[in-house]
């Protein structure tokens, strides 16, 4: 039987990529998207414009579990993989703060929630569960007071989800972080003419490390969020950083 794949931020750059990548490595490959997007999804799970995030939550949820529930039998996840992320600069100064807080929250802090909570209803016991945080947010973000407090919050979930066991997910299941830095897509080249493209990781570097991590989990340390470092023109590696609640 196919390991099946839960991936949440399937319309953005890095989440697109990952579906193309699973498929190919023939994952069943389950997907929350518009309902104007196309993908190459095993399953699509649409989600309606207009709803509230909790509203489209537990749509979400609940057709989730029509996936899973199959003729009597419960057809558990292999992974769960949240890449939804968002951005927006915003200094104390700016007058928009506030709404690109909830914005960037309801993108990247939400979603994770979100995947957290699907893990403990679908995804097998040893199973992986993968959210996306930002490199940055190891740091300073006074350029983006949201982008850095948002994705330090989801390094803080990372931790909190280490030991399943405490946290609601079935034994053995292990969660990790993945903050790359900027991503080598064709809008970050559009709005960032002059950068060091070379320094940037690849989506197919990012989603095929993810893909592998997935199809064996063992040699990971719950509770790490990988750090994704690119030194022009070598391959992108991985840093395993350990949350202080982990």
């Amino acid at each position: 039987m196919a390991r099946r794949v839960l991936i949440l931020g399937s319309n953005n750059a890095l989440g697109r990529h990952l579906v193309s990548v699973f498929s190919a490595r023939h994952w069943e490959t389950i997907g929350c998207i518009s309902a104007d997007k196309t993908l190459p999804l095993s399953r699509v799970l649409v989600a309606e414009r207009g709803l509230s995030p909790e509203a489209r939550g537990k749509q979400l949820i609940e057709e989730l579990m029509k996936v899973v529930h199959v003729g009597g039998r419960q057809h558990h996840l292999d992974a769960v993989v949240n890449v939804a992320a968002g951005f927006a600069p915003g200094t104390a100064a700016s007058p928009d703060l506030l709404a690109d807080t909830r914005a960037i929250a309801q993108s990247s802090l939400y979603s994770s929630m979100l995947a957290a909570h699907a893990a403990s209803l679908a995804l097998r016991p040893g199973g992986l569960l993968v959210l996306r945080g930002a490199a940055q947010a190891f740091g300073p973000t006074a350029w983006s007071l949201p982008y850095g407090a948002v994705n330090a919050a989801v390094h803080h979930l990372v931790g909190s989800l280490a030991d399943p066991r405490a946290s609601g997910l079935q034994p053995g299941v292990k969660t990790i972080g993945i903050s790359p830095g900027v991503l080598d897509t064709p809008k970050n080249r559009e709005v960032m003419p002059d950068a060091d493209h070379g320094s940037w990781a690849s989506l197919d570097e990012v989603a095929g490390q993810i893909e592998s991590w997935c199809a064996d989990p063992s040699d990971l340390q719950s509770g790490s969020v990988y750090v994704v470092r690119k030194t022009k023109h070598l391959p992108a590696e991985f840093e395993p950083h350990m949350s202080s609640k982990s």
